[in-house]
């Protein structure tokens, strides 16, 4: 913890001070933790940032153990950030309705939002329970992770892993998603909006860095969006690698999709190029956008005859065990069904036209490629008809 009381109760956060002061403080006062009053120790030593630390391990809801310099600093550098655009702030606020003690407590238009700098992997429920007891009280929570969690393969591809997928934000159905990342070394802060599942752990967006003292607190929630040009274009390389890539060492799902398809006498090079299209939802399906999409074309769409009606539910039901419950993304406003946004995207393309809230009829067939040349051509065409037509996944 940054902070501790003193025997009269005044609260000290040693970050904040001189060497000499520090010493003084160590020599004449004694601690105490501000949430459970046991006695503390003040830690100023070369390597990490001045704390204090319980004298040893208890109940006491602020023990957060093994954080590190790295988060230390981290916290303190976002605290003295928001401090100086004159935000009403609190380090490390302990709230005694639900037991938690924030990073950071801020104060703005009459509403509270606690600020979470997450460096370390912590088990999924813990994050989940953390941001239940802030929702619970009217808390916003935003979380911002190190940026030693951060993986970036190239300029817009970022590799999201179930531990993270916790951290996605969209604040409002109008905003993109949204994933903020700090590095206490660089004092970049960086942010990835607008973001697309191609993989099942690898998306595509915009990222966007800045150094901490050239931005404010409403910037980070700045919208930054994907043209439709920037987005499928994008798309037609993760087409073209999807296309091209070795089925090598399959194993797990991946596996079993590969045993679907050969099934179903078809191969990943002639599949139809209506399959694998970007979703923006797509971060609440537990397998990728080829396998969950080629369920619903050669499954339910591709064996009816024209006219016939294809039911939302039917669809949903297919695919039940490929998605995630909507209550594990606590921080998404946004409730639309990826099942049924896909639906839409195919009815925007012809291939089938919604007749009722609950039913689309399929209007005409699936069209198959017969070779590798021919669905590489049948990709770029349709992503470029995305882009000519005005249509948006």
């Amino acid at each position: 913890m940054l902070q501790a009381k003193t025997k009269y109760g005044t609260v000290v956060t040693p970050a904040t001070l001189s060497k000499s002061e520090i010493k003084v403080l160590k020599e004449r006062e004694e601690f105490s933790c501000p949430t459970c009053n046991e006695p503390v120790m003040m830690k100023a030593g070369t390597q990490m940032i001045p704390h204090f630390a319980h004298h040893s391990k208890n109940n006491c809801p602020s023990s957060e153990g093994g954080e590190g310099a790295y988060h230390e600093r981290g916290k303190m550098l976002l605290y003295q950030w928001l401090k100086h655009q004159q935000l009403t702030v609190q380090l490390e606020a302990y709230l005694p309705a639900i037991r938690q003690r924030p990073d950071i407590l801020i104060s703005i238009n009459n509403k509270l939002v606690a600020i979470e700098y997450q460096c370390a992997r912590v088990p999924v429920e813990q994050i989940r329970e953390r941001n239940e007891g802030y929702l619970s009280v009217g808390i916003t929570p935003i979380w911002i992770l190190g940026a030693n969690r951060l993986t970036q393969h190239n300029r817009n591809h970022l590799k999201i892993d179930q531990f993270q997928l916790q951290f996605i934000h969209q604040f409002s159905s109008v905003l993109p998603l949204m994933l903020f990342y700090f590095c206490p070394n660089s004092l970049q802060f960086i942010s990835f909006k607008d973001f697309y599942f191609s993989k099942t752990q690898t998306a595509i967006g915009k990222f966007h860095t800045k150094k901490l003292n050239q931005m404010s607190f409403k910037d980070m929630f700045q919208a930054n969006f994907y043209s439709k040009n920037e987005l499928f274009h994008s798309w037609k390389r993760e087409k073209r690698s999807f296309r091209l890539k070795k089925a090598n060492r399959l194993y797990g799902r991946e596996l079993n999709w590969h045993e679907w398809i050969y099934l179903k006498r078809t191969h990943k090079e002639f599949l139809p190029s209506i399959i694998h299209l970007p979703i923006c939802t797509q971060f609440m399906m537990k397998t990728p956008p080829w396998d969950w999409q080629s369920r619903i074309c050669l499954e339910v769409i591709d064996p009816l005859p024209i006219e016939s009606h294809v039911s939302i539910k039917s669809c949903q039901y297919l695919l039940r065990r490929h998605i995630h419950h909507p209550k594990e993304f606590p921080l998404i406003k946004q409730a639309v069904n990826p099942v049924h946004q896909y639906l839409q995207l195919l009815e925007q393309l012809d291939v089938i036209q919604q007749v009722s809230p609950n039913y689309f009829a399929k209007k005409n067939p699936i069209k198959f490629h017969k070779n590798i040349e021919q669905a590489l051509a049948g990709d770029e065409k349709l992503l470029n008809l995305l882009i000519t037509n005005k249509l948006r996944a």
